[in-house]
């Protein structure tokens, strides 16, 4: 771990809520600091509200690899 979290400790910190994919959805569109430590995540306010939908959708599924 050098910054923030692996998307695996994500996918299994929010397993059981139902309103995850909402929250990193904002998190990725806005950014945000505290939820992982002290070093900001950057917002993203030019990516699409479906992108950052996906985006989060694979980050709960464990980001797995399209091989």
């Amino acid at each position: 771990k050098i910054v923030g979290p692996a998307f695996q400790a994500v996918a299994k910190k929010y397993a059981n809520d139902t309103g995850a994919t909402a929250f990193l959805k904002n998190k990725i569109i806005k950014g945000g600091s505290g939820s992982w430590g002290v070093v900001p995540m950057p917002a993203n306010a030019k990516l699409s509200d479906s992108d950052a939908s996906l985006l989060a959708s694979w980050i709960l599924r464990g980001a797995p690899s399209a091989n």
